[in-house]
């Protein structure tokens, strides 16, 4: 029983083969067909004489890059979610089943026939192989790797030791379902506390486009207008101009405006990743905040008005 107590927190947790998963194949495929995205709108961008075609390609690359990414992780998240959630009636599930008379193996077994989202499908496949004659241990880490949740090997693996020491099982499985409770509640305390920095990253990601659109909409704008006035004035008494006044003129606004958005692009890319990570740990969890962020680019330069919209090819 001390033993059991003393081991709670000294898990080694089995760690699956990222190049084997489905999230590596699609991030090959996303990330092969946004690189060939990106190659021909900067070849065809060089064939033209406006930045369009460029910007209107990173923004399909990057999308093209995360999209499908970020569907995944969501779907994911959903399926890890609904099966740390259910952890905790699960181990209660047992501690009832053991105190009715049923052994360890055949309690989990029941547990495959109650409702607990997506953690019945992986009870009920370990329930197969434990009939197949699989050996416990192979049935757990098939188990476990199935779940893919650090809190749901764990459970697995206190599970292993629970059957290998003996004792008292009620107990022991009581002392995992506090042990997970505990875990659980520990992760949303660390999110809920941390969950004001990724609204910061939000707001500074906002100022920026703002200060953005504001130099885009007014002040480039008014540099278009002096710049009529200046080439007008030159026709007017043939001189050519010299000093500030020609070096305003030459000013490309076109690229100015295309320079903003593709930092915007940039800030999109790396605040998305901070947010994740910072909010869930991973930098894959804050792909879905780039696409948001990116969005958000998108539709900010589209609607400063028609000059802004061709010059991001919107």
């Amino acid at each position: 029983m001390q033993e059991f107590q003393k081991n709670l927190n000294d898990v080694e947790v089995p760690k699956l083969s990222f190049f084997h998963s489905e999230k590596f194949k699609i991030g090959i495929a996303s990330a092969v067909a946004s690189g060939v995205i990106l190659f021909l709108s900067f070849y065809l961008s060089e064939l033209s004489i406006t930045t369009g075609i460029k910007d209107i390609g990173i923004v399909f690359g990057i999308l093209t890059g995360i999209v499908p990414i970020t569907l995944l992780q969501v779907r994911e998240s959903q399926r890890k979610d609904s099966i740390d959630r259910n952890l905790p009636l699960f181990l209660l599930s047992l501690v009832s089943a053991v105190q009715s008379g049923s052994n360890l193996i055949k309690a989990i077994e029941q547990a495959g026939d109650r409702n607990m989202g997506a953690l019945t499908p992986e009870l009920k496949n370990l329930r197969a192989n434990i009939s197949w004659g699989i050996p416990i241990d192979d049935a757990f880490e098939n188990f476990a790797n199935r779940m893919g949740t650090k809190i749901s090997r764990r459970v697995v693996v206190l599970l292993q030791m629970a059957l290998k020491i003996g004792g008292d099982i009620t107990t022991n499985l009581e002392m995992i379902q506090k042990h997970v409770t505990e875990l659980q509640n520990l992760e949303k305390e660390r999110k809920s506390n941390l969950q004001p920095y990724t609204y910061t990253i939000y707001i500074s990601y906002a100022v920026f486009i703002g200060i953005a659109v504001i130099l885009s909409s007014q002040f480039f704008a008014e540099i278009e207008t002096v710049q009529e006035m200046l080439k007008n004035t030159m026709k007017m008494t043939g001189s050519n101009g010299a000093g500030f006044f020609t070096a305003l003129a030459d000013i490309e606004i076109d690229q100015l405006n295309s320079l903003l958005f593709n930092m915007a692009l940039v800030e999109a890319i790396f605040g998305g990743l901070a947010a994740g990570k910072i909010g869930s740990g991973t930098y894959v969890s804050g792909i879905k905040h780039v696409v948001i962020m990116v969005v958000i680019a998108v539709l900010a330069f589209a609607l400063i008005n028609t000059d802004s919209i061709g010059t991001i090819g919107i």
